[in-house]
């Protein structure tokens, strides 16, 4: 036979035996209205004064008197109250208001000018009135614990009592089996008095393995079977325990998402879970819902039903139906309705442990929201009720007494960690354990100090790294990753990247596992060898001599300079000439910021800055005129890579010259040239050669250098005394340069290191691939023609003055705009560099003029610096985009 079967007779006495301790009271008849009146107080009874004392001390003062009354029995008062809520006073029963007077005499805590004042008898019976609390349990109820090791734990109700004023509640056991074992055992252990065993699920495995007997039984009230250990009932490892009601807190449970995620069982879709909306439900505040509110229907018929609440009338809610086809205002329950939100609304948290969080929506499943932190950036999951929509972006805490947000802290066990969250009385440390992201919780007490020195640290390539230099990690879990380095510890580094969501974007890694990639520290690379090279096109003495190749650059030839004559003078290309440079910021927020140029627009530039490793976005005129220095060669015409050896074999290597360089040479450079290559175009004083100013981004980008229209005729054999010899066989005759300029210049052949050139020149083809002009708006090369139909714009061109909306893009680049904000004027044709965008705010319909997502169209739902939140009407996608793209579109 089954353990579960069991005598006939048996079961009977234990019907007889639960049902035998149910009690009934016969109450007599209830008293009458009038008698109920006889009893509240009359003129004839002693009157209640009320009597100013010491603040904090009412309970003291109201002691003293009772026991000034025991003492003297000549005391003419009746009684004495002290409410806990009502503080500064106390009331004192008695006849008349000297009886009063004559017992607060000599009492430390009334003052003897203190003001008594008569209760008038129709509130004499509210001073002692006391507004009982209907608690209202049911199966499901979330309640927490009052008393004992469990007090504050939160725990489920699973049955209720109310003739006995009990209910039984699961909870997670705090049972310490070694001390369990002991005591079955018989044997005697010393109880530690501050510690509380944690939180853990019972396991009878392990209980059997100590020798702890485990007996399966049958509950008596409930009829269900359980493991009992010593008195102790446990099923599938929770803790069912029987307590008063008295004993646990009933009203504003709030669990969290982690309490609720160990009481689920597996397969279990909290959303769906009644004992979660039941305590949604009665924690709800007064006026919860607010007209325009948008809800769903989570019980009933219509379950899953959205719509707009139209009207709140006590517990009733009349909603707008999103279905066109229903009557057009349902009334519901408001237990019957939770708030609804869609991805990309901006929330606040307004009750829970999140409360004050703010937030994007980036996920809703069911009635738990997933938001996006402003503050942390990580993701929190909250219940849709606990939430509203909100624009207000708070900062929330981030100092706790000595230690604030994102500082570099000791703890008290010798370990050391970057604060990354500030909780109401803790912190969330990212400790320095680079093999994996180790997160721990640690009260205030538990930091030692905070780390402040400034160190530093030898990367894998031993460059000396330090605070907010950028570093590439090479090895390790992090591989790929990179940013700013935010503190130095023990060769441990703490870097910030921004891609990186969790752990508020801190990283921890070796700094051996690093390389130095940028940051303020660059001038200190290794040895130097990455620096001399990008500057040393530019600060080499030139030559104005062909050069054999062997005796080319170790990066290259000299450079292609777009023309015979060079492309220093014509290189006027417009602001498009800026993108791909290295630049100094020289104003405004970023001033002293290096970077390189990424996109020009109009007259706001685009920089990623080598620091940040932010790319921002800042006005034409605050960039320095000067860019810093670049490696300005092009690809080379011959093939150096494995030449070897790089000088070829002749004798002597370098020809008779007498003398080769004259070092007290008045001038260096010939100052009798008028003009000397192409300084016509722009004439300086004192002349340098071209490729001093020349502009890189117009120098020929073909190996072969493009030959013009006609072709200019190739250099010929080396004249006596013009520099270096080329050896016969050393290199093929090269290509001729491409000419920039219309007609050659004269050039006056007086030094001897220089070719005579042709005094006329060469017939050439305007417009050659080779030459360095441009339209004065577009058409340049890598300019980008931002103009889309249906954006507004603002018109500049003279007599046109005013907004506008494209209508049509030509092909020449021109734009076809239609004036007026609505578009419903004139239509004039103007160039690109005649419209200034009109900037999108929120809320405003956009549309994209860049990038991957060009061309289209979406809604602003928010400003963040200089990024903005888009939502993509194709895909209903959340992106976040630069402003400078995004153009406001015409309603």
């Amino acid at each position: 036979m089954r353990d579960e079967e069991e005598d006939i007779d048996e079961i009977e006495r234990q019907v007889r035996e639960r049902y035998a301790r149910s009690t009934h009271i016969e109450y007599g008849e209830e008293a009458a209205d009038v008698e109920q009146q006889a009893l509240l107080p009359s003129v004839k009874d002693p009157k209640l004064w009320m009597v100013k004392c010491a603040i904090g001390h009412e309970r003291e003062t109201a002691i003293c008197l009772m026991q000034k009354f025991i003492d003297r029995t000549d005391l003419q008062i009746k009684s004495v109250v002290a409410l806990d809520h009502l503080k500064n006073y106390i009331y004192v029963e008695a006849e008349k208001e000297a009886h009063v007077k004559e017992a607060c005499k000599g009492l430390r805590n009334i003052y003897a000018s203190a003001k008594i004042t008569l209760v008038p008898i129709k509130e004499m019976a509210d001073v002692l009135y006391v507004e009982s609390k209907n608690v209202d349990l049911a199966r499901d109820t979330w309640v927490r614990m009052k008393l004992g090791v469990y007090k504050g734990d939160l725990a489920k109700v699973v049955d209720v009592d109310n003739v006995r004023q009990r209910v039984t509640v699961k909870l997670i056991p705090r049972i310490d089996l070694q001390v369990l074992a002991s005591k079955l055992e018989g044997r005697v252990v010393a109880k530690k008095k501050t510690f509380v065993p944690p939180p853990r699920f019972f396991n009878i495995d392990e209980a059997r393995e100590m020798h702890i007997r485990v007996e399966r039984r049958r509950d008596k009230d409930s009829g269900e079977y359980f493991e009992m250990v010593d008195g102790l009932m446990f099923k599938d490892g929770f803790l069912y325990k029987p307590v008063s009601i008295k004993s646990i807190h009933t009203q504003g449970i709030q669990p969290s998402f982690d309490e609720l995620e160990k009481f689920k069982k597996p397969g279990d879709d909290m959303n769906g879970d009644m004992s979660s909306l039941n305590t949604l439900f009665s924690n709800r505040k007064k006026g919860h819902f607010m007209k325009g509110d948008a809800v769903i229907v989570v019980k009933g018929d219509l379950k899953n039903l959205e719509g707009w609440v139209e009207k709140v009338e006590d517990t009733t809610v009349h909603i707008r139906p999103k279905i066109s086809d229903l009557p057009k205002t349902l009334a519901f329950n408001e237990k019957e309705l939770c708030k609804y939100f869609k991805p990309g609304d901006h929330v606040k948290v307004v009750s829970g442990v999140q409360e004050g969080t703010t937030g994007m929506v980036v996920k809703v499943d069911g009635h738990v929201l997933i938001i996006l932190s402003d503050t942390t950036k990580e993701h929190i999951r909250v219940f849709a009720d606990h939430v509203v929509e909100s624009s207000e972006i708070t900062t929330g805490i981030t100092r706790i007494g000595d230690y604030e947000l994102h500082d570099l802290v000791l703890l008290d066990n010798l370990s050391f960690g970057v604060i990354i969250r500030v909780e109401t009385e803790a912190f969330q440390v990212l400790k320095g354990v680079p093999d994996r992201p180790e997160v721990v919780l640690v009260k205030l007490r538990e930091i030692k100090s905070k780390i402040d020195r400034r160190t530093s640290a030898k990367d894998k390539f031993n460059n000396m790294v330090a605070t907010k230099d950028v570093v590439r990690v090479v090895e390790g879990a992090c591989k790929g990753t990179q940013g700013p380095v935010e503190h130095i510890h023990k060769g441990i580094l703490f870097i910030y990247d921004r891609h990186h969501l969790e752990h508020a974007g801190f990283i921890c890694a070796k700094a051996q596992s690093c390389i130095l990639v940028g940051g303020s520290t660059g001038g200190r690379r290794g040895n130097g060898m990455d620096a001399a090279d990008a500057r040393m096109g530019a600060l080499r003495s030139p030559a104005s001599i062909l050069q054999s190749p062997g005796r080319l650059p170790p990066r290259g030839p000299q450079m292609n300079y777009g023309g015979r004559f060079g492309g220093g003078g014509r290189g006027g290309r417009g602001h498009d000439a800026l993108v791909g440079k290295c630049i100094k910021i020289k104003s405004g927020p970023y001033k002293g910021y290096r970077g390189r140029v990424k996109e020009v627009t109009g007259v706001l530039v685009r920089v990623e800055l080598d620091s940040l490793m932010k790319i921002v976005t800042v006005k034409r005129d605050d960039i320095a005129d000067t860019p810093t220095v670049a490696t300005p060669f092009r690809e080379p015409r011959f093939s150096l890579g494995s030449e070897t050896p790089m000088h070829p074999s002749r004798t002597p290597l370098h020809p008779f010259q007498t003398p080769m360089r004259d070092p007290g040479a008045t001038p260096i450079h010939d100052g009798m040239r008028t003009p000397m290559r192409s300084r016509a175009w722009a004439p300086m004083s004192p002349p340098r050669d071209n490729w001093e100013d020349g502009n890189p981004d117009t120098w020929g980008s073909s190996p072969a250098y493009q030959p013009g229209t006609p072709p200019a005729r190739p250099y010929e054999a080396p004249t006596p005394g013009s520099g270096w010899a080329n050896t016969p066989g050393v290199t093929n005759a090269p290509s001729p340069y491409v000419p920039s300029t219309p007609v050659g210049q004269p050039m006056t052949p007086n030094s001897a290191a220089y070719l005579p050139g042709t005094p006329g020149g060469q017939p050439m083809t305007p417009g050659n691939a080779g030459m360095d002009i441009m339209s004065p708006v577009i058409g340049g090369e890598g300019e980008v023609n931002w103009a889309l139909p249906d954006v507004l714009v603002n018109v500049l061109a003279a007599g046109d003055e005013g907004p506008g909306v494209v209508r049509e893009v030509l092909g020449d680049g021109t734009c076809r705009v239609a004036l007026g904000s609505s578009g419903n004027g004139d239509i004039v044709t103007v160039l690109p560099s005649e419209l200034e965008v009109i900037r999108p705010k929120k809320s405003d319909r956009i549309k994209i003029m860049n990038g991957t997502f060009r061309g289209f169209v979406g809604k602003l739902i928010g400003i963040d610096g200089s990024d903005g939140i888009v939502k993509l009407d194709d895909t209903y996608e959340v992106k976040i985009l630069d402003m400078v793209i995004l153009a406001k579109l015409a309603a």
